[in-house]
Parts: structure tokens; sequence; C-alpha cells
């Protein structure tokens, strides 16, 4: 007899001379395959030797448990190069009792299974009779992705990069850096080829009145009214106290719409043109009059023109055609006709100033149809611009 000290719970399946007598959950101690039970005395067992068979948990239901010790193991720094058997021994401490075959499958898995996407770099040393990591950064801490999600976290963090600029975003700046070099790192590893970037974004140029991005996202999250000193173009400064509502983008440009008191209306406000912004101290002014998720959905731009939504017809030729028909032009597009003779198509739009740019820089493969009014604008654009190159100047 002799006193034995305590361990974790398990279950143990205790026989006797051979037979199966009792099933019961208890503190365990394993001394050479024989399990200690008696009376409790405080920490300690006055104990009885009897053959054990110990129920461990089922490995199936652990993989994930063994890899981070494995990978604990791998990642020891104090410890370094652990054995088969070191690895098992520290399994055990924590209750999983696996046999050595079982761990090579699992560093075989943390380096192959696509499933899993560690794509562990483990290897063994033959010098220090132990396993390791031959990337001394990584840890299936860092980047528990698969292949698959891996490429697409890659795109998203390149996509993300567009935001570089605005203050609301600076908090965040370190960790797309982060991710950018966790991820690509990864992604490179992967694919086992030259360091070279395979999606290119479109490059979002600095524009003036970024800013300004900052205090208009707060204030309008906060409902706070601010005092803008605004400058149109070839126009005098003008002061606003204003109630923003909605940031909007456009082509890299960023807009405010809002409630200007100097105005009596709501109004919107180029950020490039604001001057300075600061906090203004007076009620709120929440927006009563619009539907702010469907205030843009007539139109192509910011600009909002009275007269309201047109029915806008336009011809296109037949190569043309075949771009609109792959990316339409605005969502409220519908083919009207489509033969040898071109597309033709019905947008339903406000006419304003972002429409007739668009229009234009189409030159002769579109054409308005309706309605007129919109017709004739494009007309008196296109003589003006006849007239710059009929004619000799300085300019």
């Amino acid at each position: 007899m002799e006193d034995v000290r305590l361990c974790a719970n398990t279950t143990l399946f205790c026989c006797i001379n051979g037979k199966s007598r009792l099933k019961f959950y208890t503190k365990r101690t394993i001394l050479n395959d024989k399990v200690y039970i008696g009376s409790l005395s405080g920490s300690y067992l006055d104990v009885y030797a009897f053959s054990l068979y110990t129920l461990p948990m089922p490995v199936g239901k652990q993989p994930f448990m063994r890899y981070k010790i494995i990978n604990a193991c791998l990642t020891n720094k104090q410890k370094p190069y652990p054995s088969l058997e070191e690895i098992k021994s520290t399994l055990a401490t924590h209750d999983i009792v696996v046999d050595t075959r079982s761990i090579e499958r699992d560093l075989e898995a943390m380096r192959h299974d696509r499933r899993l996407g560690y794509n562990a770099p483990i290897a063994f040393c033959r010098r220090n009779r132990g396993y390791h990591y031959t990337d001394a950064d990584y840890t299936i801490d860092n980047l528990p992705l698969t292949p698959g999600e891996i490429e697409a976290f890659a795109l998203i963090v390149e996509s993300l990069k567009s935001f570089r600029g605005a203050a609301v975003f600076n908090s965040v700046a370190g960790i797309f850096d982060k991710l950018d070099k966790v991820v690509m790192h990864q992604a490179r590893r992967e694919r086992r080829d030259p360091q070279h970037p395979v999606a290119d974004f479109e490059k979002v140029p600095y524009v003036k009145g970024i800013e300004h991005f900052d205090k208009l996202y707060h204030a309008t999250t906060r409902k706070q009214p601010v005092l803008v000193t605004y400058r149109k173009f070839n126009q005098p400064v003008r002061d606003h106290v204003f109630h923003p509502y909605l940031l909007k983008e456009y082509r890299f440009l960023w807009y405010v719409l809002g409630y200007s008191e100097r105005s009596k209306k709501i109004i919107i406000l180029a950020l490039d043109r604001i001057e300075t912004i600061s906090n203004k101290k007076v009620p709120f002014k929440d927006n009563t009059g619009i539907d702010l998720q469907k205030y843009f959905d007539h139109t192509i731009g910011v600009t909002l023109r009275p007269g309201g939504v047109k029915e806008v017809q336009l011809w296109c030729s037949v190569s043309q055609g075949h771009y609109f028909k792959t990316q339409p032009l605005h969502p409220t597009q519908q083919i009207v006709r489509d033969d040898e003779a071109g597309l033709v198509l019905s947008l339903q739009l406000i006419p304003n100033y972002e429409l007739l740019q668009t229009l234009l820089a189409f030159g002769a493969e579109v054409k308005v149809l309706k309605p007129l009014s919109l017709q004739q604008e494009v007309k008196e654009m296109i003589s003006r611009s006849t007239k710059l190159y009929s004619v000799e100047s300085d300019v």
C-alpha cells in the first residue's frame, strides 16, 4: 500500500482476475500499467493495485487539439527538435494517448492535407534527432486557412489598399500590412513561383479632400452638425452649417450628401472643394424627406437635376453593343432591339452632367435617340469640340 498523487479525471475500466468488474469515473494514477484505487484522503489515495484499461478521449474527436499541441512542441524555443516520444509524452500530459504512428500521421497531415491548409514546413533533423519547422517564423496559429481561402484573402487585402489615405482607416492600416505580409508569404510558399502580383487593381490616385473623410464619417455616424468652408470652382468661399447624411464615392472622388442651413435644402458637397471643417454646436436636423438607399438609383454620378427620371434610349454600334451586354451601362438598362443594325437600349435615368460625359466618351459608337433635350445637349458639346479642331488657335 502506498500514497499516490491524484491526476486528471478519466474514464477507467478495471478488471479483477481478468474479468470486468467495474466501470466508473475517478481520479487516475498510472504506475506500470496499474491503477491504484482506495479510500480518498485529501489529495492522495490509500490504494490497492488492480489491472487497468483506460478509455481515453477518442482520437477522431481531437485532431485539432493534437495539431495545436504538436505545433507548440515544434515552436518551443527552450526545447527545440522534439522527438516522436517527446511529442507523445506532451500529448499524454493533456490526456491524449496515441501511439507514435498516429503522431507520424498527424505530422504528415499538417504537411500535406489540403483540407487543413497548414502546409506546415515540417522536417526531421538527423543531427538533432528531432522535428522542426524549416521556416523559423512559421506557426499554424498565424494562418489556419485553406489554399482557396488564402487566395481569396490575398485578393481582398490587395483591394483594401485602395482605402489608404483616409484617416478613418489609419487605425486598421497596420492590420492590412500584417495581413499583406502573412497572406502573401503563405501564398508564395503555396505557389512556389516568382514573387509578382497576379491581379493588378486600378491604382487609386491621391485626391484632394480625402483628409476630410474621417471628420465627415464620424459626423455622419454620430449625427454631429459641422461648419464647412466650401469653395466651388471659380466662385467665392461660402460657409455652410451642414448636417451630413451620406458619403458617396464616384470615380475615386468622395462627396457628402446632407442638409445645408444656408441653402435650406439637401445638397451635395465635393470633399475636394472643402477648405475647412469644424463641429457646430447646434441640434442635428434628421433626414426625414429622402430614402438614402434609393436616392442615387437613377443617376450616373452624383448630380441630380430638376425634372426627374426620364427614359433614355441609346443606339449602339454592333461592336459597342457587345460591351454593353456584358457590362451594362446602368442597372436599369433594358434591351429594346438587337439586330445587325445595332443595339438599342432603354435606361431610366436623371439626365445630368456625368451622363453627358459618359455618352460623349463613346464617340461615334453611341447615339442618343431620346429624350430630345439630352440629344440636343450632346450635339452642342460635339459642335463645340469640333470647333476646337477646325480653327487655328493658341490653346
